[in-house]
């Protein structure tokens, strides 16, 4: 497996820490997002059998941690709030070359598993700053089901494209993902 080319310092789980609420929300929006990128996915690619039943199997799992983190808001006493653009995702949709069916799959596949591992990364990072409770016990359930959902991605993306062909792609990938990581602002969010 890879790397990321940009490690999340612990001023961003400190960040998280000051404002849980706003970070839960986020995240919520975040699991939502990915229910549609899933389903879309599935839709671009009806003829590969094996992209359209991970999908839907990830569309479930997700649309279960979006009701779960949503939970967790209102067991806090909180609210979903109101959707911001993630600033995190634009550049890296940016590098989806459209039009050209395999470049476009394969970007997809490299992308959506990038951003995985970056969400892997991250909520790894707050299990183990939270205090032992049922939110710390959440994320440390959701960092195993990222890198699940980062290998699936991986996996699908060489079970379609030659081995090289994947490694250069996310080469490319992480290098942007790198830059784009360390220029944002530190905040409670999950990009």
């Amino acid at each position: 497996m890879y790397s990321l080319r940009h490690q999340t310092g612990p001023e961003w789980a400190q960040a998280v820490l000051t404002d849980v609420d706003s970070f839960l929300s986020d995240h919520a929006h975040a699991e939502r997002k990915v229910v549609g990128s899933a389903l879309q996915l599935a839709n671009h690619f009806p003829g590969h059998s094996d992209i359209v039943e991970a999908m839907i199997d990830l569309a479930r799992e997700e649309l279960s941690h979006f009701r779960q983190v949503h939970e967790l808001l209102l067991s806090r006493g909180s609210v979903l709030g109101k959707d911001h653009a993630d600033p995190y995702m634009k550049p890296l949709v940016a590098l989806l070359r459209r039009g050209q069916h395999p470049e476009y799959l394969l970007d997809r596949l490299v992308v959506f598993s990038v951003v995985e591992t970056r969400g892997c990364e991250r909520f790894e990072l707050i299990a183990n700053a939270l205090p032992a409770g049922p939110v710390q016990s959440f994320y440390e359930r959701l960092t195993a089901a990222e890198k699940r959902h980062r290998d699936l991605f991986h996996e699908l993306a060489l079970a379609h494209f030659p081995a090289p062909t994947v490694a250069a792609r996310l080469e490319e990938v992480l290098d942007v993902e790198a830059r784009v990581v360390a220029s944002l602002p530190i905040r409670a969010a999950l990009h």
